[in-house]
């Protein structure tokens, strides 16, 4: 039982929930970008992360519920010290089990996921079930109500970051305001207001705020976070962070963390370029989407053609790359635009199309590897043109998960170009086109006098290419699933392949999986498992509805905000909403409206996919909203009589627990296996089943 300190009031506890909704979503959003940063952001990991945070914020809300400590200044104290603590932790985790550049397996990536969030998510549990007491004691609010202020709290920090995030302010700035922001509550509202110590005390934190920004800490951030490079400069974009290096004399720019170019990189480029502008006859207008745009633009000058069109969505990426159009004596065309709508829209046809983008390693990325995104591209190449993709790295050995990888893109190919062949080199490429080419690179470097280091005759064998172009063609599988936008295959194969080059990582990732599937269900109540299975459906229906985002719109980093503003307005609403009459809705009315909610949203999946622009953006986004109000609703008819908060605590954290579930079995599995509609379906199963084995007291 909640028992108030001195100086508490009613107009403390409804603001505290308000702050504690508003820092721990604008935590978990920022913590979260870091962690996809650091990790590749593919969807196991993704899912691991939400997971993690909500499996160990259930566990806090269990640990109030069967705790006496209540004193909510200390508690306040505690959970703003918790966010200094797990920052900390990431710091010190990453630089441990990671070097600059490298891409932690997925043993790693979880460790430092689950171990970082301990502190702040704990804190963050516990502190939000007190509030719930506190305020049922001293404001007679009813656990909804006291959920519906926290996630209101949440619905404007959703707001407030997709604004900042959109390059007004780097992550380390953010941090640092909510940091000092938390502890200033922590430390001023209990202070006697109009006091000497309260004046000081905001001029003090005003002062450590502005000199935090105007000083800039990302530079320290990210040198703390990458020790072995001397950090020149860095920047936060919507998709991702932007970093210049340096090591020794030699520059470097990674992307998320990871090595996108440097001074010498000869092989790479030089691959990245001449093995699709070689067999083109004149390329006089060429499609380069993403990729380093200075050190491609030297590579392509030796073709002397009349217009290169440059498509790349990040506008930190083009600016940290930017050079002079003055330098060149043909015409630059910058598209800030995504490349998947651009391409679609566009009438001016190319000679070839070069997509520099990273493998098809997220639900995001896989749309630029989909048959749709091929035949788009198809449309937009002049006859004998060329297409070349790279789907991933280049192994000597392909097991089974690679080779399922790359049949899949292969067969995807093969459904749009009559000509496609691997070429093997840093990355393994896919060089597409309507018209037969040649792969003898050397002696085509020769016959246009193209003078280059690498793709030459001094180091590379047509013979040997043209060897294993075959062998690599003789081990893919026509028979493998297609990739397509609706059912992105290549994105599960990827995360295969990719665990499968560590030893035991594949049956470690379904173990955990598995594990916290099987404990966060066990240590449910069975009155509880119907919000268990509602949750988790709304987390996966998140991820579907942000994946629609990324396949309509191309914004989905940018949107995320947007979506989970609206998630929060609908749980904010629904349980905070209070009807005249009480009986109107029970749980199991609820549950049926979610369930053909659900079916009558994978129904209409087609038509929606089709819509685009404004209109699409206002559609999907609130498409969340209905489903998100019935679950929090549902919370608040679970808990509606609680008087101790211990069935506040149970139902919170069946809430939590099943969310994390929701995520990992969407994002990582269902999604990209079964597709979206499926997925969709699969939704109201869940749902359906918390109404079968939901015990006795669902009415």
């Amino acid at each position: 039982m909640y028992s108030p300190g001195p100086g508490e009031n009613n107009r403390n506890i409804s603001l505290n929930l308000f702050i504690v909704g508003f820092v721990s979503t604008s935590v978990q959003l920022l913590f979260m970008r870091e962690i996809m940063n650091l990790t590749g952001g593919y969807e196991l990991v993704t899912g691991i992360f939400l997971g993690s945070w909500l499996t160990v914020s259930a566990a806090g809300s269990v640990l109030a519920g069967r705790s006496r400590f209540s004193d909510l200044r200390l508690i306040n104290l505690l959970f703003a010290l918790s966010l200094f603590l797990s920052l900390f932790l990431l710091v010190i985790l990453t630089r441990i089990m990671t070097g600059p550049g490298e891409t932690p397996d997925f043993l790693k990536s979880l460790v430092i996921t689950f171990l970082m969030l301990i502190p702040f998510c704990l804190a963050s549990g516990y502190i939000f079930i007190k509030l719930i007491s506190a305020a049922r004691t001293r404001n007679d609010f009813v656990p909804g109500k006291s959920f519906s202020i926290e996630t209101t709290g949440g619905i404007l920090a959703g707001f407030i970051f997709s604004i900042l995030t959109s390059g007004l302010l780097n992550t380390g700035q953010i941090l640092v305001v909510i940091l000092v922001s938390s502890m200033a509550y922590a430390l001023l509202a209990y202070l006697p207001p109009g006091s000497i110590s309260d004046y000081l005390s905001r001029c003090l934190i005003a002062v450590i705020t502005a000199g935090a920004l105007i000083a800039g800490p990302d530079v320290l951030l990210r040198q703390m976070l990458m020790p072995g490079i001397r950090v020149a400069d860095t920047k936060d974009t919507p998709y991702g962070n932007i970093t210049k290096g340096l090591y020794g004399e030699e520059e470097s720019i990674y992307y998320n963390q990871r090595l996108l170019s440097y001074s010498e990189d000869a092989v790479e480029r030089e691959e990245n370029i001449h093995y699709a502008l070689l067999p083109v006859k004149n390329p006089e207008k060429i499609l380069l989407v993403s990729g380093n745009l200075s050190s491609c633009l030297t590579e392509i000058e030796k073709y002397n053609p009349e217009k290169v069109i440059y498509v790349e969505n990040d506008p930190g990426l083009i600016e940290m790359t930017a050079v002079s159009k003055d330098a060149f004596s043909f015409n630059i065309d910058i598209e800030m635009r995504d490349a998947g709508k651009y391409i679609r829209e566009t009438k001016e046809k190319t000679d070839a199309v070069i997509v520099l983008l990273p493998p098809p390693s997220t639900l995001a990325l896989n749309r630029y590897y989909t048959s749709e995104f091929f035949a788009h591209i198809r449309n937009i190449i002049n006859p004998g043109g060329i297409f070349m993709c790279s789907p991933g790295s280049y192994d000597f050995y392909m097991n089974r998960e690679s080779v399922l990888l790359y049949s899949s893109v292969y067969n995807s190919l093969k459904e749009v170009f009559t000509y496609v062949r691997p070429v093997a080199g840093h990355k393994l490429y896919f060089i597409s086109s309507d018209s037969e080419f040649s792969l003898s690179f050397s002696g085509m470097t020769e016959e246009k006098q193209i003078n280059n280091i690498y793709v030459s005759p001094d180091f590379l064998s047509d013979d040997l290419i043209e060897l294993k172009s075959n062998e690599i063609l003789s081990v893919l599988d026509e028979n493998v699933k297609k990739n397509r936008s609706a059912s992105p295959i290549a994105c599960f194969y990827y995360q295969s392949y990719n665990l499968s080059r560590y030893p035991h990582a594949k049956t470690l990732a379904v173990a955990v999986s598995v594990i916290i599937f099987a404990l966060s269900l066990l240590t449910i109540r069975r009155k509880n498992i119907l919000m268990y299975f509602t949750a988790s459906s709304l987390a996966g229906f998140e991820i579907i509805i942000l994946l629609i985002l990324q396949i309509t719109i191309g914004n989905m980093y940018q949107l995320t905000g947007m979506v989970i503003a609206s998630l929060m307005t609908g749980l904010a609403a629904g349980s905070g909403f209070q009807r005249r009459y009480a009986g109107t809705f029970h749980a199991r009315t609820l549950s049926l409206i979610l369930i053909i909610y659900y079916m009558l949203f994978a129904a209409c999946i087609k038509p929606l996919m089709t819509v685009t622009g404004t209109a699409g953006i206002i559609l999907i986004t609130a498409a969340v909203f209905p489903p998100s109000f019935i679950t929090g609703h549902l919370f608040r008819i679970l808990t509606v009589h609680d008087s101790e908060g211990s069935v506040s605590s149970s139902v919170y954290s069946a809430d939590l627990a099943g969310s994390a579930v929701g995520f990992i079995l969407v994002s990582a599995i269902m999604v990209p296996v079964f597709g979206i509609a499926v997925s969709i379906i699969f939704l109201s199963a869940l749902i359906l089943t918390g109404m079968l084995f939901g015990g006795n007291k669902i009415k």
